[in-house]
This record gives C-alpha cells, sequence and structure tokens, in this order.
C-alpha cells in the first residue's frame, strides 16, 4: 500500500504551520497552489482538489463555512496520504503507523490518540490549528483543523465529551 513519502508529510506540516487564522476560502486555493494540487470542483461549502502525493486515490477536500462577519471561513482540510484499496488489515494498519511515525518526527508526541475501530491521532501546530491521521476502512486521510475546530475540540476534551458521540442521534451523554 503506497503512502505518501516522509518528505512529502514533511511539505503538509510545514503548509499547515504556516497558515493563518481565520483563513479563508483564497487560503484553502493558496495553500493547494504552494503544494501544487489542482482544483477539482468548488462549491458554496468547499472545494475539492486533485493532490500530487502519488497514492491511487489523489483527492483532498477543504470545508468552507459561512461566518457573518468573516465571511468564508476554512474549517478543515481532508486529504488522502494513502492508497484506497480494500487491503489486509496489516497493510493498512502499517501504513497508519508509518504515517504516525513521519509525523512524530517533526511534530513530536501526539495531544490526542483515540485507539477505536477507526483509529485517530492528532498534534497540535503552533499557530493554534491541529493535523490528525485517521484511519478509515481502507484508506488513511490527513486532517487540518482551523484554530476554531482544534479550540472547540480542546474545550470538549477539557469538559470531558467524547469525541466519539454524533449530535442529534440521541446518544449525546456527556
Amino acid at each position: 500500500m503506497r503512502t505518501a513519502s516522509p518528505d512529502q508529510i514533511s511539505d503538509l506540516l510545514r503548509a499547515f504551520d504556516a497558515v493563518t487564522w481565520p483563513a479563508g476560502r483564497q487560503a484553502a486555493h493558496d495553500l493547494a497552489a504552494a503544494l501544487g494540487w489542482s482544483v477539482r470542483l468548488e462549491t458554496p461549502n468547499g472545494i475539492r482538489f486533485v493532490t500530487n502525493l502519488g497514492t491511487n486515490d489523489d483527492r483532498a477536500r477543504a470545508l468552507v463555512i459561512t461566518d457573518e462577519t468573516a465571511g468564508d471561513v476554512l474549517d478543515e482540510l481532508e486529504i488522502n496520504v494513502s492508497d484506497a484499496e480494500d487491503p489486509s488489515p496489516t497493510a493498512l494498519r502499517q501504513a497508519y503507523t508509518s504515517l504516525c511515525t513521519a509525523v512524530e518526527e517533526t511534530l513530536g508526541a501526539p495531544v490526542v490518540a483515540d485507539r477505536g475501530e477507526n483509529p485517530r491521532t492528532f498534534w497540535d501546530l503552533t499557530n493554534g490549528g491541529r493535523v490528525g491521521l485517521q484511519r478509515l476502512d481502507d484508506i488513511v486521510v490527513m486532517v487540518l483543523l482551523s484554530r476554531d475546530a482544534a479550540d472547540l475540540a480542546r474545550q470538549e476534551a477539557r469538559l470531558g465529551i467524547s469525541p466519539d458521540r454524533v449530535p442529534g442521534t440521541g446518544h449525546e451523554d456527556l
């Protein structure tokens, strides 16, 4: 299973840490241009990109929310950093572990490590944002959270709110 290389991961992390929050739609375009990505589709709530990471699923997605005072705000960026396939659980686990190691070499120990069915690991960035990796059923994704989204996650952790809860489902027990 192919993954983004350690050098590509370092490039992503440097670019993510250079973002000034709050960032808007244009910041997502600038980030993509700096990384050599192209725009695939743009909608009112997001932008889809084609990356150059060398995997068989070279997509990235930016979530842009509209704020009445700030306008369009980049809230989250999700990048596929491994091949998307039906791999053996061992191959997917190894891909996730190697990518986590690559991030740790740059950012140090993670601040969050959830080891559930779809494990995810997050690191804080010096700009207040947060970057993480998550192992899904057939792929590993990297997620950049805006400073506001990261602050919300930090506040929920301080309050003991489970990161696995899904608001509106009737299972919101705190």
